[in-house]
């Protein structure tokens, strides 16, 4: 399951032992992977700039599970802002959950081999 949240904590890793590859990701995927996650962001101003839904449910992650965090940079947004002020930019960027026994393949490595 992909889950889209502002944040990233440890403590939404269900269980112990899991491994986690993080990179930041363009606007582009961003969108592209998130047309099917389960929204947990808990800024309502922010979902209603995106277009996903406001829910500040608590992140439970799993092996297999991604996790797209939103990150703010360079000011705030306003509730009554219905789109990005000017100073304001997002960064993506997504988290992929892994069991400790599995191999990890990296993006990079991933497209080497379907070239």
């Amino acid at each position: 399951m992909i889950f889209i949240s502002t944040s990233w904590s440890e403590t939404m890793l269900v269980g112990d032992h899991y491994l986690v590859d993080l990179h930041q990701i363009d606007e582009d995927l961003f969108k592209k992977l998130s047309v099917d996650a389960h929204s947990c962001i808990n800024k309502q101003n922010l979902a209603k700039i995106l277009g996903l839904k406001f829910n500040p449910e608590h992140v439970q992650l799993r092996p297999g599970d991604a996790l797209l965090k939103i990150v703010i940079k360079g000011g705030k947004i306003a509730p009554y802002d219905e789109e990005l002020p000017e100073n304001v930019v997002l960064e993506y960027y997504c988290y992929n959950v892994y069991s400790p026994n599995t191999h990890v393949i990296l993006e990079k490595e991933q497209i080497k081999m379907e070239e």
